[in-house]
């Protein structure tokens, strides 16, 4: 037995209209508002990094050097006291060589909120004696300890002082192996030692080592921890904290500079937020049940008659006409919709008729602005590409192989064409020609065309920068440009056609490919006229001499657009291989705004800086 139709009530269609209404007027403040906890921690975040860069710069890399060695000899030390007695011994000593009465002791631990009831003085002064005793076993080392917890401490107190409130700062080495403390800016009953380890999995923080594998760098807590949205905040007794830190390298070490930020603040606001969000949802909710109810039987009729309209063009019939009915307002708005279905038929055409000659994007931009399909002069700019040595490199393998392997290229390639407003017009084997400028008129076809022939030949690199490390085949590309007038129409018949452009253009950018270096881009002087006013960042454009074209008498003028400073060629022993193109070192006076002079900057009106994800 079929399933009947699914409907809705209209009261429940009215109820959604009005709750979307609502929605897209809460939302933007929404959305502002839930930034605001996010923008907050990325500056306590920002400020943080300069604290910890300070802190950092305060240490000299030899006497650090001292210091994680004393303390790797703490961490595999036997038969240590009981690590809390090291720990205020430790403190204890760098703030005099005199350990203090157990009365004194006592006092700052009860005023400081330690349990005192299981103290054992006889424990620190064993504690005590150790780390006297290390210590004379490094004469001076205590002094520097000494005076790198000044810096620390006051490092503390003078950022609490500016209102950015940080609970501590300190220091861990990393031997890749362990990870211990080093030295902190807290009071003595409140630190740690030197050796002491740290285990990230018991503290719930594995990525916080991610320096062995990234290198050296900031980092800090996630800021999209749970569930993939809020912050890993770290909370404890004192409060809520968020750490930040530096990793540096020192020998076979690595230096872990850190500080916990205080984030109750942006807890709290996130927590307010979410209330306010919540009570909010409950009050839209309310809202719009109360106006459906009272709305839906005054508009009933003609949203109907719009619902069924909405069905019937959904379900392909362009033909359908809402009746008209209801008030003034109701009146325009199904006038609008039937001129709207009426619009949709006669797209729907055009867009079909394009898509015979155009890519489907294309043919829908077309089809809102207009095209001429019949044969016209335009001025545009022809792009080619070829794979440099593509025949004998890929002469050896399998069919399917060799097609997957230029899909694999023109799938990264093709969206930086249609990016920059270009047209894939063909492709040739494995060359791919491209037309900016026609059937869609851009004024500046030239420079869209040259940051395309860039970001392709940037997207090469780090294609095979990435093949090469997973062993697979790789392919260079050579790009040649022209820019000037053509004829640009459809030619085919009815069954198929396909839109191109023909004529000495044409031509001339495809001998610009032929003699354009691996890996680099060669353009006519056409080209160059139009974008010789652009500074292109990290790019180098210099006259090529001499070059001769196969056609043409004279030599013909072109420009090398350098992409980078090496020169690629081929050696034909290695074909199949990706010891096929031999790379060499080469200066192409590569440069970027900063390198030119005041005056040479006047020369251009305009900088581009062309980057890849």
């Amino acid at each position: 037995m079929k399933k009947g139709k699914k409907s809705y009530s209209f009261r429940g269609q009215l109820m959604l209209l009005c709750f979307l209404l609502v929605i897209m007027m809460a939302v933007p403040v929404m959305v502002f508002e839930i930034q605001r906890p996010w923008q907050a921690l990325n500056q306590l975040i920002t400020q943080s990094k300069m604290v910890v860069s300070n802190l950092q710069e305060k240490f000299d890399p030899e006497e650090l050097a001292k210091i994680n060695n004393f303390a790797a000899k703490i961490t595999d030390y036997p038969n240590q006291n009981e690590p809390q007695y090291l720990t205020w011994a430790f403190g204890l000593l760098l703030e005099d060589d005199m350990l203090p009465s157990e009365e004194n002791i006592r006092q700052i631990l009860a005023e400081n909120e330690i349990d005192i009831n299981d103290f054992d003085y006889d424990q620190l002064k064993k504690a005590f004696r150790f780390w006297q005793k290390q210590f004379f076993n490094e004469p001076g080392l205590i002094f520097i300890f000494r005076k790198y917890k000044k810096e620390i401490s006051g490092l503390v107190e003078s950022v609490n002082a500016t209102g950015f409130s940080i609970d501590d700062t300190y220091v861990m080495a990393d031997n890749g192996q362990d990870l211990y403390f080093i030295l902190d800016g807290s009071a003595w009953h409140d630190s740690t030692y030197p050796g002491q380890k740290y285990d990230v999995i018991a503290n719930d923080c594995p990525y916080f080592r991610a320096y062995l594998q990234k290198g050296p760098g900031f980092d800090h807590d996630p800021t999209h921890h749970i569930w993939g949205i809020l912050p890993k905040f770290n909370t404890d007794q004192w409060g809520t904290w968020f750490s930040v830190w530096l990793a540096q390298k020192n020998h076979d070490n690595y230096n872990v500079f850190a500080l916990d930020l205080d984030a109750q603040s942006v807890k709290d606001m996130m927590l307010i937020i979410s209330g306010s969000i919540m009570i909010i949802a409950i009050i839209i909710i309310l809202a719009v049940i109360i106006a459906s109810v009272k709305l839906s039987n005054y508009f009933a009729k003609p949203i109907q008659d719009l619902v069924s309209g909405t069905e019937a063009v959904s379900q392909g019939d362009f033909n359908f006409r809402v009746p008209i009915s209801g008030n003034m307002e109701f009146t325009k708005l199904i006038n609008f919709f039937n001129q709207m279905v009426v619009s949709l038929k006669e797209r729907l055409n055009m867009k079909q008729t394009l898509e015979k000659l155009l890519s489907e994007e294309l043919a829908e931009q077309v089809a809102k602005h207009g095209l001429v399909l019949g044969g016209q002069k335009a001025e545009v700019t022809i792009l080619f590409t070829d794979f440099a040595g593509f025949t004998p490199n890929t002469r050896n393998m399998p069919p399917e192989e060799v097609v997957k392997l230029l899909n694999e290229y023109f799938s990264e390639l093709i969206p930086i064409i249609k990016k920059w407003g270009g047209l894939p017009d063909k492709y040739i084997g494995d060359s791919i020609i491209a037309i900016f400028g026609a059937p869609v008129r851009l004024e500046n076809h030239a420079e869209n065309a040259v940051c395309a022939a860039i970001e392709m030949q940037l997207k090469i690199r780090q294609i095979n920068d990435w093949r090469k490390k997973n062993n697979q085949q790789i392919l260079e590309m050579r790009v040649g440009l022209n820019s000037g007038q053509v004829i640009a129409g459809a030619i085919g018949s009815d069954l198929k056609l396909e839109y191109t452009a023909i004529g000495e253009t044409t031509n001339l950018a495809n001998r610009m490919e032929s003699m354009a270096a691996i890996g680099h881009i060669l353009i006519a002087e056409n080209t160059y006229q139009l974008i010789k006013r652009i500074f292109f960042e990290g790019i180098s454009i210099d006259f090529a001499k001499g070059l001769k074209f196969k056609g043409y008498d004279m030599p013909v003028a072109a420009y090398n657009l350098y992409i980078h400073n090496t020169d690629i060629s081929k050696k034909e022993e290695f074909a199949g291989t990706n010891d096929y193109y031999h790379y060499s070192e080469a200066d192409h006076g590569l440069k970027t705004k900063e390198d030119l002079a005041e005056t040479e900057r006047s020369l251009y009106a305009k900088f581009v800086k062309i980057q890849i994800d």
